[in-house]
């Protein structure tokens, strides 16, 4: 949701960037154990099915540890969340060094990976809070950060993984430990603003997914990441090569993957829309992998598909992340539970599956399958593509407010040609401390009261809290110092009873003034003008609230007309 007094400057926070480091740093743990794949096989003696287990063990997990991440960040913070994923990661990556067995590895793996889903839901829903308005470009540089973390994983577990297949476990442990100093010490406590819901049960993930839009775009991922985990998992076992070779082919597949997230996948999305360009990636991915099944043997082909694989990885990757985030109309937290666990079914079956079908049949099935499954992802887009635009990116990433020129040329404009449509409202249940976050979340000052069915019942406003709080024979202006206190109670006290009651309680019984769509500038502007409100709920013919105007938004307009001139 969206206000143009919400809305000062296109530039990101750097709590965002703070956030950016460490998912690079984090998300290392991803790739890194890549490069030694071979080396554990030969080393501990463990068969192709075994090895990959590494990842489904992982993937299988992070799909469940995704449905309690909404759960554990509304009730802890995000950056608590954040931190004890951290440690989780850092603790169980350290202890697989020391293992002595690969189902030992297989064990601790998936342990670690509680930790790795925990970091990974938590740490889009806080870069997606503490953006505030640039919610795309948060989901942008997210995708963008894992892909530069993969990219750099491998490349350090291929040098690493030189000295002993030990060191990338026991080097994922030292970085975790150089993240959780760095959130610890620099990230403020960040908290997903839920609006009228205080906390998040663990059958939300459950519910989002009853949602058609995320459950399309989870299951058409799903069947996407058998492509991408059979080549990811599987493809370093069949190149040959020393870990550090290993190591720089996938790097260079990290840094497309990286640069395609953050610069050419907010491009297509612009320029072709989310589903054209997702049809594009697939049909380009499935062709790759069946390259690579036809050309299993030549070490060349093999390299160069895994490269430039990255490039549609991030693309794609992007575009579903995107999509899913802006079409959701749930908190982000949940969505991404839910979205995760979806997309990671795919992930935790595919490499187990290219290891036993490599053993069964030949060494090239693998891909053949991975390609029968992406092309099954795009069937699922084609059948479901009307639910799976993010029709939100309209209203809520449109930086500044634009009307045609022929409505400026016309002598009478409409309340509807310039209202602001995404509204942001409360219902009259919520609390006064859920008010003073959206206040504060959205730098406003004042919001429609709703009921159930979205029909307006009151307008209240920063001013209306502060006379709220104040003590009757006092001045408002020292209402934090002034507050009226029972015998037995410190300000503090009686303020906080105070922020927790209902916003039924702010609602004064003086008249209500609104618009109508179809009204006129020159009556939104005698309205304004002869009350002391800065803001006019707009409704429809059934009184539902569908936007919103403001003395900002009036003068705005005005300004506009002037030019046009």
């Amino acid at each position: 949701m969206s206000s143009n007094e919400s809305i000062k400057n296109e530039g990101l926070p750097s709590s965002v960037w703070l956030l950016f480091i460490a998912i690079i740093t984090a998300l290392m743990g991803m790739g890194l154990i890549g490069p030694v794949l071979p080396t554990l096989s030969t080393q501990l003696g463990a068969s192709p099915s075994e090895v990959t287990l590494l990842y489904s063990s992982y993937n299988i997990v992070m799909a469940i540890g995704a449905l309690i991440t909404g759960v554990i960040s509304t009730r802890l913070g995000l950056k608590k969340a954040l931190l004890i994923g951290i440690i989780i990661i850092g603790v169980f990556a350290a202890i697989a060094g020391f293992a002595t067995n690969i189902w030992t590895i297989i064990g601790l793996r998936g342990i670690w990976a509680l930790g790795s889903s925990l970091f990974f839901a938590t740490g889009l829903a806080a870069m997606v809070t503490v953006a505030g308005v640039s919610k795309t470009k948060s989901i942008v540089l997210f995708e963008a950060a894992v892909g530069i973390g993969v990219a750099a994983g491998p490349l350090i577990g291929g040098i690493l993984g030189q000295f002993s297949w030990r060191y990338p476990f026991i080097g994922i442990g030292v970085m975790m430990v150089i993240v959780f100093l760095l959130l610890f010490t620099k990230l403020p406590n960040v908290k997903e603003d839920l609006g009228t819901k205080s906390n998040t049960s663990l059958k939300e993930p459950f519910r989002a997914m009853k949602n058609r839009s995320i459950a399309v775009l989870g299951i058409a991922n799903s069947l996407y990441n058998f492509g991408f985990f059979t080549l990811l998992a599987y493809s370093p076992l069949i190149l040959g090569l020393n870990p550090f070779n290993i190591g720089l082919i996938f790097l260079g597949w990290g840094i497309l993957l990286g640069i395609s997230s953050y610069f050419i996948a907010p491009r297509l999305e612009k320029t072709f829309g989310t589903i054209k360009s997702l049809y594009v990636m697939l049909i380009l991915f499935t062709i790759l992998l069946l390259v690579m099944g036809i050309f299993t043997s030549d070490l060349l082909i093999i390299s160069g598909c895994i490269i430039i694989s990255g490039l549609l990885f991030g693309n794609s990757n992007s575009l579903f992340t995107n999509a899913v985030m802006t079409t959701s109309p749930v908190e982000a937290s949940t969505t991404s539970a839910a979205f995760s666990f979806l997309r990671m079914i795919g992930g935790a079956i595919a490499p187990f599956l290219a290891g036993i079908l490599t053993e069964l049949y030949a060494p090239n099935t693998p891909f053949i399958v991975g390609s029968c499954f992406v092309v099954s992802s795009i069937i699922v887009i084609v059948l479901n593509r009307n639910y799976i635009c993010p029709k939100s990116k309209i209203k809520s990433e449109k930086p500044e407010q634009t009307l045609p020129k022929q409505t400026l040329s016309k002598q009478t404009l409409k309340v509807k040609d310039f209202m602001i449509s995404n509204v942001i409202s409360i219902h009259p249940a919520a609390e006064i401390k859920d008010l003073l976050k959206l206040f504060s979340k959205h730098n406003i000052g004042g919001v429609p009261v709703v009921n159930d069915q979205n029909k307006l019942i009151g307008m209240v406003s920063d001013g209306d809290i502060i006379r709220y709080l104040a003590p009757k024979d006092y001045s408002a202006h020292d209402f934090i110092y002034n507050i009226l206190i029972e015998e037995g109670e410190s300000e503090q006290e009686v303020l906080n009873n105070k922020i927790t009651d209902s916003i039924d309680s702010l609602i004064t019984k003086r008249k209500l003034y609104y618009l109508n769509d179809n009204d006129t500038l020159e009556k939104a502007i005698q309205i304004l003008s002869q009350n002391e409100f800065k803001k006019l709920p707009v409704l429809d013919s059934n009184k539902h609230v569908i936007g919103i105007i403001s003395r900002g938004d009036i003068n705005n307009i005005l300004m506009k007309m002037l030019v046009h001139r």
